[in-house]
């Protein structure tokens, strides 16, 4: 449906267990760890807020269930739970071995990813299985009771996280990459006796965890919809077809059996859950790329793009652009951003979409009508829980009307609607591990709807004995799911007499919906029915002539070609954007009405462009004549057609006289890689009027072209902008080895190794006047140029920086080019340098006084460890370990013997360690290993802060808020805040410094649990007489405490009285120190020592 075309990498053709072991032959998964029953799932009740008007109980939890990702309900009240046990035990995250990371970008298959398992030996894959859960209230009390292991053995090396379940008809849907698969329970003993794969080939990459196969939601057209994770795909359908997006996360639909497999909705990131309104629009809830972009509420329309490309999770920031890129440089996250090849965001809510849910109509009178339920998981109760999200129109796309919460204070993975007219959720209960815990809660309305009783009775007893006319009836039942029920059962029956009577003659416009929809099942694969469908085009009822268009679409039914034409001119947005959409599956010319309706639209509405542009991109191969026309619209249109074709006549519109159009143009070529249209996009570089986000894919192109000179041209013309000059030069810097990665993308685009002979002759010419006529930014640049291209030319400039005291850092970069260059200018470099007070210069240049006087290297480190400033000490250091002179170890000996006597000022400590780490002489070693004897190692106490006690002081701030925003394996905004980036998972960390020391603050990485900020510090606190609380302990003396719980207020309880206090683990996971070194950790703590001042409010 979304027109992908073939890849021409060879790729490995996945069936049911390709390149891994067949089920029979899979080990037996070892035995999970299930906690015991406890009184907890009860208590922890009282710490839930609710909003006004519900009542809340206990309805599951362990050992009934662990660890729930996912759940659904079938007609008769059973609950089918995916439980999660592969999480870091046979399913790992690229942050752990970002070793990997450019195999990783290059893999495009399933079998690509185990192929890299096995370079890598990864062992332990096939030790674990997720598994499926199916629990039932065997004695009619509202209270779970029975629970059989539904399904299990998903422990191939490829498998990932089981994640999404979907149960109807006596049939179980579950998604687990690389496979949907179709579960049945014939004998209904509560074991499934066979499963199929529908589809296989899902999850090409490691990626990050839980970006997994998911989201699995019946769909009012009979099909089953769901989602990946930007672990992404490449498919091989039932009937041959290639569905290949191994770069991006997409929506899928299929028919029950999997036939029919296509793309729904692609450029998500990980779209965890799905949900249709009662019109039949599809929603979902994006993640964040934790980098301080928001999570997205999206409208996911059919043939849509929302913009994400795993390439730009790895993008780092530099002064040219921000971290990820354009997806957070150009906004692109935003609802308020630019693109015209991507659907934005309805909008930004929450941090950890996950969950979702829609009212079906019952259960809750009016109080949720046209609501959706999002769960909002950010690892931590207090400030997890449930969204409501009211949409209204806004065109043919949408905006919040209302948002509001459920219920607070709750780690929730996922809610439904029970047939019984409550709400249901699922806990994990805390933190972002496994904890062998998981409860299951019912939310009641504190007033019944006598609605769901009926409705609950209906599902009971099934619709497959109810006569046509009463289905006919329930399609105009206030419960979707009746509505949806009674469609399916006509459809099956192929009643499309009475399916076309409701669709044409019933009062009830949803009831007239379902008809169409109904029809739109029989219509794909018996034709003729599409002719009832036909005169609904022109009802007087806008949505009724939306769906019909949407329903021959669906069918391809080429006589409706006419009116769907006809219908482009409609008053409605809603009717204009399905006939587009349907116009752009069906063959015929609709080209001028299209245009015409893209005219009058002017780009104003963003879904009714998007599905003018998918008409054209299906429909014409005259695009590139439109480069003339006198609408923008139309113009924006044609062009996003051509890079959807991946055409190189989108070049055309690179001279087009509007600055957005030439950026689309731009953004068409780099980031959807059109190879072809590369060379007129370098062509640009020429110019010096061009906006950055523009300006940056020509310097790329350049650079993917091997183009050094016009890279050169650029980085020496005063007219271009500082910015620049300053990134051409840094491609000219990594001219000879450059990295596979797209500079703008980020994605495996590789770029052969080049000699640097045409980049060092154009450069070379050029350099001394660079580094002679500019200051800041493109001074820098040009010396890490020089010294990379290793030009001799540069070394007089490069030496007149170094004696030049207005310079400021430049000297210090200047020495250090001068000493990687080998020029001879080194000498009289380091001697000035040693002669100037800059304190930066002087530890450079201590650095590099054993390359330039190796004889007596020794002595002079040791006269400045006695008297230089703590940069130069530290650097001093530095070079004694790298010293091949014996001489050295000496020095070292005397301050291990220091470092012994607790002498050592605390920024020294690393650098010695380091130092002598080096070292082979004797006198070292052995002071070295009875100092580590001394403490414990970190394998001996991964909590003890003592092999760390080097990392306090000494570190560089602003390398460690590199890693603050930007380091991949940290993560740290994805939780944290400091100014206004970050999530808001745990507390802010703007004035950390001033409220906690250095020990604290390792502590908090070594072990979160140790201490945790407050407001995030719950307890349950359990009373001898078998009751309790839940909140934050405000106050405690010898003989009280004063529990703050978010149900029962303030209240105190006695010491006496407590049986045993319960403190939740911090929703911080523990070892953050194990991904990075302790250099990076010591950066790390100074750059958060230096927080002291809070936001402003």
């Amino acid at each position: 449906m979304i027109p992908f075309l073939k890849s021409s990498v060879a790729l490995c053709c996945v069936t049911a267990c390709a390149a891994a072991l067949s089920a029979a032959e899979l080990p037996k998964p070892r035995k999970v760890i299930v906690k015991p029953a406890s009184t907890e799932g009860a208590l922890a009740m009282k710490r839930f807020n609710l909003a006004d008007g519900l009542s809340i109980s206990l309805t599951a939890a362990e050992p009934l269930l662990a660890n729930p990702v996912a759940f659904d309900i079938d007609e008769h009240g059973n609950f089918y739970v995916v439980e999660c046990f592969r999480l870091h035990k046979g399913v790992t995250d690229i942050r752990q071995h970002m070793n990997w990371l450019d195999e990783e970008l290059a893999s495009q298959s399933t079998g690509d990813m185990l192929a890299m398992y096995e370079r890598h030996k990864v062992r332990g894959l096939t030790d674990y299985s997720d598994r499926l859960r199916r629990l039932s209230d065997t004695d009619g009390d509202g209270v779970l009771d029975h629970a059989t292991v539904f399904a299990d053995g998903f422990n191939s090396p490829a498998d990932g996280l089981a994640a999404g379940v979907l149960a109807r008809y006596g049939k179980v849907w579950l998604t687990n990459l690389p496979h949907l698969w179709l579960l049945e329970d014939r004998d209904n003993d509560g074991v499934a006796d066979s499963r199929q794969s529908l589809a296989s080939g899902f999850g090409v990459r490691v990626g990050f965890l839980g970006h997994d196969l998911h989201g699995l939601r019946l769909g009012p057209d009979g099909r089953i919809y769901f989602s990946i994770g930007d672990r992404a795909a490449s498919v091989t359908t039932l009937d041959g077809r290639k569905l290949h997006t191994p770069e991006t996360g997409a929506i899928y639909r299929c028919e029950l059996d999997g036939t029919g497999l296509e793309i729904f909705h692609y450029g998500l990131r990980n779209p965890q859950e799905l949900a249709f309104d009662q019109l039949g629009t599809l929603f979902t809830g994006d993640n964040n790329s934790d980098g301080g972009d928001p999570a997205r509420w999206v409208h996911a329309i059919e043939g849509g793009d929302s913009g994400w490309r795993i390439g730009w999770q790895f993008l780092k920031s530099a002064p040219w652009t921000t971290r990820r890129g354009p997806w957070l440089d150009e906004r692109m996250c935003f609802p308020d951003g630019v693109a015209a090849h991507r659907i934005p965001p309805i909008a930004n809510i929450g941090n950890g979409p996950s969950g979702l849910t829609y009212y079906p109509g019952t259960g809750f009178g009016n109080r949720y009508a046209n609501t959706f339920l999002m769960c909002d998981f950010k690892g931590t109760p207090s400030v997890s829980g449930i969204h409501a999200i009211r949409n209204k129109p806004a065109g043919a796309h949408f905006e919040v009307e209302q948002l509001d919460k459920v219920i607070w204070n709750a780690l929730v993975t996922d809610v439904e609607f029970g047939f019984d007219g409550n709400i249901y959720i699922s806990d994990w209960v805390n933190g972002w591990g496994m904890t062998g815990k998981g409860r299951l809660y019912r939310l009641a309305p504190t007033d019944a709807d006598p609605a769901a009783h009926v409705v609950k009775k209906l599902f009971a007893n099934g619709f497959a004995k109810l006569v046509d006319n009463r289905l006919a009836n329930l399609m105009s039942h206030a419960d979707m799911r009746v509505r949806m029920a009674a469609q399916f059962e006509l459809a099956k029956r192929n009643n499309a007499e009475v399916l076309a009577g409701v669709a044409t003659g019933a009062d009830n416009r949803l009831a007239r919906l379902h008809g169409i929809w109904g029809l739109g099942q029989i219509g794909r694969h018996t034709q003729a029915v599409n002719e009832l469908v036909l005169p609904l085009l022109s009802d007087a009822d806008a949505e009724i002539r939306t769906q019909a268009a949407k329903v021959l679409g669906d069918a391809k039914f080429e006589s409706a070609h006419g009116a769907l034409a006809k219908l482009l001119a409609d008053k409605n947005p809603r009717a204009q954007t399905q006939a587009a959409i349907a116009l752009s599956k069906l063959p015929g010319n609709h080209t001028a009405p299209v245009l015409a309706m893209l005219e009058r639209s002017a780009g104003n509405d963003t879904a009714l462009q998007h599905a003018g542009t998918l008409a054209l991109a299906n429909g014409t191969d005259t695009l590139a004549n439109l480069a003339n026309h006198k609408s923008i619209a139309v113009r924006t249109a044609a062009l996003i057609a051509l890079r959807r074709q991946r055409s190189s006549q989108v070049a055309v519109f690179l001279s087009d006289t509007d600055a957005h159009i030439q950026l689309e143009a731009a953004r068409a070529i780099a980031d959807a890689h059109i190879a072809e249209a590369m060379p007129q996009l370098a062509r640009l570089a020429k110019r010096t009027d061009l906006a950055k986000p523009l300006m940056r894919r020509v310097l790329n192109a350049n650079f993917r072209l091997a183009n050094a000179a016009a890279l050169t041209t650029v980085a020496a013309n005063e007219k271009q902008a500082k910015l620049a000059r300053a990134e051409a030069l840094n491609l000219l810097a990594a001219w000879e080895n450059p990295s596979g990665r797209d500079r703008i993308s980020g994605l495996w685009r590789p770029i052969s190794r080049r000699n640097t002979a045409a980049a060092v002759t154009a450069l070379g010419e050029k350099i001394d006047a660079i580094l002679r006529g500019t200051q800041g930014l493109v001074r820098t640049e040009a010396i890490a140029a020089a010294a990379r291209l290793k030009l001799n030319q540069a070394g007089p400039a490069l030496l007149a920086i170094v004696k030049n005291e207005s310079a400021g850092g430049a000297r210090a970069k200047a020495l250090q080019a001068l000493s990687g260059i080998g020029l001879e200018q080194l000498a009289e470099a380091v001697d000035a340098a040693f002669e100037s007070g800059d304190s930066n210069l002087l530890s450079a240049a201590t650095r590099l006084a054993t390359k330039v006087k190796p004889a007596g290297a020794a002595g002079k480190l040791e006269s400045i460890l006695a008297k230089g400033g703590v940069a130069e000490q530290q650097s001093a250091l530095i070079a004694l370990g790298d010293l091949a002179d014996p001489a050295a170890d000496t020095v070292i000996a005397k301050w291990l013997d220091k470092l012994l006597a607790d002498t050592v000022t605390p920024p020294l400590k690393l650098e010695l360690l380091e130092a002598a780490a080096k070292r082979n002489g004797d006198a070292v070693k052995t002071r070295l290993e009875k100092f580590n004897e001394s403490r414990p190692g970190p394998r001996q106490n991964p909590f003890a802060l003592e092999p760390y006690a080097e990392t306090l002081e000494g570190g560089d701030a602003a390398k460690g808020r590199t890693l603050f925003f930007e380091n991949i394996a940290l993560s740290c905004v994805r939780c944290h805040v400091i100014g206004e980036e970050g999530g808001e998972v745990g507390p802010s960390l703007d004035d950390i410094g001033s409220r906690v020391d250095r020990t604290h603050l390792l502590e908090s990485i070594v072990n979160p649990s140790a201490k945790i900020a407050e407001g995030y510090d719950f307890f349950l606190i359990l009373l001898k007489d078998d009751s309790g609380y839940v909140g934050i302990i405000t106050k405690e003396t010898a003989t009280e405490l004063l529990i703050n719980s978010p149900e029962d207020g303030l209240v105190t309880v006695k010491t006496a009285d407590v049986k045993e206090r319960i403190k939740g683990p911090s929703g911080m996971p523990p070892g953050m120190q194990m991904v990075i070194t302790k250099r990076e950790l010591r950066d790390l703590i100074e750059y958060l020592a230096t927080r002291k001042t809070a936001a402003a409010k």
